[in-house]
């Protein structure tokens, strides 16, 4: 059993599909071993640098930057960064020598781990997507444990390392995706139950912090016909670049104030428990949380994301009855009403998505994570998790 206070050194970034989940799992590590020291690794320009200093943890930032789908200078930059952030890793993991470290994704995971590699120190990762990206798939030959959000991912990484966990959602949307009898629980209060029978319908449309054109666009042309269907209210994020456009074609549209534009929503958990169908990007961690709330979802998958993996992601709710999948290409003002009033006219079929989605949802995922990490470095809170095999 390993004695003495325990360090665990969390690393990824760039985004908050990847931030958040680290998150996640360090919050379960400081119930599950209290007396654990935990930090993250992080670069200056992720969002990390902001995220995980505002929820408390120790960040430490050093050099990297991405490669994939960039031309030479930037794949120069990569070499030099991958470099310069190896050793800065070095530095810091001979003066702190961590018990384990577990990579989240994102460009800055790969010379956080190689340095960890080098130092025969124990390393695990944790794959959001569907298909794994491009760090994680390097990076996961030198793991022990490849904790997955798609079981689907295994074949990516080497055998007898995954674990099919789901991705780990963040406390508040877990305490928000509760459920009791007749109530839903957001947070620390509860509302009553939606009246299936009744025509109010709240719809949340968002693109991820920095939101999407294609949606903020195809809300600005639909939002006159939206104005005029009874008991619709309607919540949209457009992300700070397109805000004030998109709330100034809103407003003319239309005025009677049904639908509310913001840049930015900071309690997302709230919203999308208020919400009786969303409207969103498939990335792993939105699905995630969609799922831990037993959300109805359109999906709109971001066409340029790497290997196309948010198609993938968005097809295989699909497939599970949990989502209705609408291309990029295809997403325009007429298509989105469509495809909304559809669902929202059909209550029966928006329960039937829910439970679906709540099906796939895996609001223990965090604390499993946690507590397998604990194991493999023989804590007595760990619990180890069985592996996937391959048939």
């Amino acid at each position: 059993m390993k004695s003495g206070r325990l360090r665990i050194l969390l690393t990824g970034g760039g985004t908050g599909g990847h931030v958040y989940p680290g998150l996640a799992v360090a919050e379960q590590l400081r119930k599950l071993a209290p007396e654990s020291d935990i930090r993250f690794i992080g670069t200056r320009r992720g969002l990390e640098a902001t995220l995980v200093p505002r929820a408390g943890w120790p960040f430490t930032a050093v050099a990297a930057s991405g490669f994939r789908g960039l031309g030479l200078v930037a794949r120069l930059r990569f070499l030099v960064n991958f470099a310069l952030g190896g050793l800065e890793s070095l530095g810091l993991l001979l003066r702190w020598r961590p018990d384990v470290v577990l990579g989240t994704g994102g460009y800055v995971s790969a010379p956080v781990i190689a340095a960890a590699r080098l130092l025969c120190i124990t390393c695990a990762v944790q794959e959001q997507n569907a298909i794994p990206g491009s760090v994680n798939r390097l990076v996961g030959r030198w793991a022990r444990r490849a904790y997955l959000g798609f079981a689907g991912a295994a074949k990516w990484f080497p055998a007898g390392v995954c674990v099919a966990t789901g991705n780990p959602v963040r406390g508040a949307m877990a305490t928000a995706g509760q459920v009791t009898t007749g109530q839903a629980t957001t947070g620390t209060s509860t509302r009553p139950a939606r009246d299936p029978g009744s025509p109010a319908r709240h719809v949340l449309v968002f693109g991820g912090s920095g939101g999407a054109s294609t949606l903020n666009r195809a809300v600005a042309e639909a939002a006159k016909g939206w104005d005029a269907r009874p008991g619709l209210t309607m919540l949209v994020q457009t992300g700070p670049r397109d805000h004030a456009a998109t709330a100034a074609a809103v407003a003319a549209a239309a005025p009677s104030g049904t639908l509310t534009v913001v840049p930015y929503i900071d309690d997302m958990a709230t919203e999308l428990a208020r919400a009786d169908l969303v409207v969103c990007r498939a990335g792993a961690m939105t699905l995630a949380e969609l799922h831990c709330l037993g959300k109805p979802a359109v999906l709109v998958p971001f066409p340029h994301a790497t290997d196309d993996h948010q198609v993938r992601n968005a097809r295989d709710c699909e497939q599970a009855g949990a989502a209705v999948v609408l291309l990029d290409a295809e997403c325009d003002g007429p298509r989105l009403s469509a495809v909304v009033e559809s669902l929202l006219g059909d209550p029966a079929r928006l329960e039937a998505l829910g439970h679906a989605a709540r099906g796939l949802g895996r609001p223990q995922a965090a604390t499993v994570i946690a507590s397998d990490l604990l194991a493999l470095v023989g804590h007595p809170a760990g619990r180890a998790q069985p592996v996937l095999t391959r048939g």
